[in-house]
């Protein structure tokens, strides 16, 4: 990339702010993006992401659903991934802008360099569907979120994606008492052949889970002091206790999961909406913000 656009450098901006947990600032640069550039789906996913993280859910639905209407026009590209996003955010302050990579990849430019893959572990249109998803889930809008999720599955075009969307759909029809369509998603997740790559945080334990392949104490055991594997297994694991009728080991597992303070992850988020609107857990306090 010999020029990085102004919309460019905002989106690399607003994720290094990310990262370093400073999720409204990300909100803010993404917001001063879209006025000079309204309506981009590309901005919109990224602020309705962040948005997420700063528990702004119904803000997040706004942006990822104005995004998603749009997407039948909007050609997919692959997303630069977290770690070689860092990469691009030093090559940039160090005055290096012919060194930045595309941070979104087209079909046409991803068939000319196919290796360079490796480098996008996820696409626009799926990142918009699951991000949907995640925020309607978090506002217990249960039934709603399934069609955002199954877009995303539709959509993806790597593991983790394919079975991140495929446990929030498991998760969100047992819920709704619909074990039948959630063995069907549990259908769809034996025919993947699994490949072990490090970056994968732990959708795939918890789908194990619902199978029968692992156990309970197995999925635990598998996070191993990772505290962001330990919130995302676990609110799967809390949920699946919960959803068997085992309030008391959910709130246990789901009071581990807070225990981490790993803020931004969305499992972490899920287990807050659950002790804010949940009866069920009524009473149970939550862990103080820093």
């Amino acid at each position: 990339m010999t020029s990085v656009s102004l919309t460019e450098r905002y989106i690399i901006a607003a994720r290094l702010k990310g990262y370093l947990n400073k999720h409204a600032e990300s909100v803010a640069l993404l917001t001063e993006a879209l006025e000079q550039d309204p309506g981009s789906a590309r901005l919109l996913r990224f602020r309705g992401h962040r948005r997420i993280s700063i528990g702004d859910y119904t803000g997040a639905v706004e942006d990822l659903r104005t995004a998603a209407d749009q997407l039948d026009k909007v050609e997919d590209e692959y997303e630069m991934y977290q770690v070689e996003v860092e990469k691009d955010v030093v090559s940039l302050i160090l005055g290096r802008p012919e060194q930045v990579r595309p941070q979104h990849l087209s079909e046409a430019m991803a068939a000319q360099d196919p290796a360079a893959l490796d480098r996008y572990l996820t696409t626009l249109h799926t990142s918009v569907w699951y991000h949907l998803g995640v925020a309607q889930y978090l506002l217990g809008d249960f039934e709603g979120c399934l069609p955002s999720f199954r877009e995303a599955e539709r959509a993806s075009r790597h593991q983790e994606g394919t079975v991140a969307s495929q446990d929030w759909q498991y998760m969100a029809l047992r819920r709704l008492g619909r074990p039948a369509e959630a063995d069907e998603v549990l259908d769809r997740f034996r025919k993947i052949e699994l490949v072990e790559e490090d970056h994968l945080v732990g959708y795939e334990g918890r789908m194990q889970l619902y199978t029968g392949q692992i156990s309970s104490d197995q999925l635990w055991a598998m996070c191993e002091g990772d505290g962001l594997r330990t919130v995302t297994q676990g609110y799967g694991l809390g949920n699946w206790h919960y959803y068997n009728g085992e309030i008391d080991k959910a709130r246990e597992v789901f009071d581990g999961v807070l225990a981490t303070n790993v803020k931004h992850a969305f499992a972490y988020l899920a287990v807050k909406a659950e002790y804010d609107r949940n009866p069920d857990f009524a009473g149970t306090a939550t862990t103080k913000e820093n």
